[in-house]
């Protein structure tokens, strides 16, 4: 069953694929929402699920420009970093950054400082 029929399948029958217990529970952590009628939650699920598929598809075709067929870390990060829609979770999801061994050159420009006392 492919992403497109899971979609139209929950549609129709008017459920959620997200657990609707664990997402009354998270809404019920925001201490400014007092009550939340069974229509909300599921608008709410309906709009994450949503939110989930945008995001997953927009980091594969990350992965795909780099010829993969695994969505990876930093697919999602240069998702993030290049749709302006997704800019609030910069701070989250941010962009991965290469670490470099050193090389001769910084070796020896550290062994010939004196250490500190």
């Amino acid at each position: 069953m492919s992403a497109a029929d899971t979609t139209a399948a929950t549609s129709a029958s008017g459920s959620s694929m997200l657990p609707a217990a664990r997402v009354r529970r998270i809404i019920k952590e925001d201490k400014d929402i007092f009550a939340c009628g069974s229509e909300s939650l599921f608008l709410i699920s309906r709009a994450t699920e949503y939110f989930i598929d945008s995001i997953v598809r927009e980091s594969y075709e990350f992965s795909r420009l780099d010829k993969r067929k695994t969505v990876q870390y930093k697919d999602m990060a240069k998702a993030i970093q290049s749709i302006e829609q997704y800019d609030f979770l910069t701070d989250i999801i941010p962009p991965t950054i290469t670490v470099r061994k050193p090389t001769a050159a910084t070796n020896s420009s550290n062994s010939n400082s004196k250490p500190s006392e």
